[in-house]
């Protein structure tokens, strides 16, 4: 599986997810790509400030462009992802 924003692959997301509800659970390994969105993910997960909306560009924050592939290729809508530094991802299907 992969990550994706619109038709940018941001990395890979191993076969070990684990589902708990409607999240699911897993590991990410980035590629060049994500570099840009590295600060993105690092306030959306921080739990001990605010998240700042008005400080990132409003297309990241737009669950329209927040894609996973599957094995075939085949596209299925996520809700904006949670991505932490130690390469844990987060999501849950649109």
């Amino acid at each position: 599986m992969n990550l994706y924003y619109k038709d940018v692959n941001l990395g890979e997301i191993k076969d070990n997810y684990v589902v708990d509800g409607m999240w699911l659970y897993g590991e990410i390994f980035p590629n060049e790509n994500l570099e840009k969105f590295r600060e993105f993910f690092k306030a959306l997960v921080d739990e001990d400030h605010d998240f700042q909306e008005d400080h990132y560009d409003e297309d990241w924050l737009n669950e329209e462009n927040w894609f996973i592939t599957d094995k075939d290729g085949v596209k299925k809508g996520i809700i904006v992802p949670a991505v932490y530094e130690d390469g844990a991802i987060n999501w849950r299907w649109r």
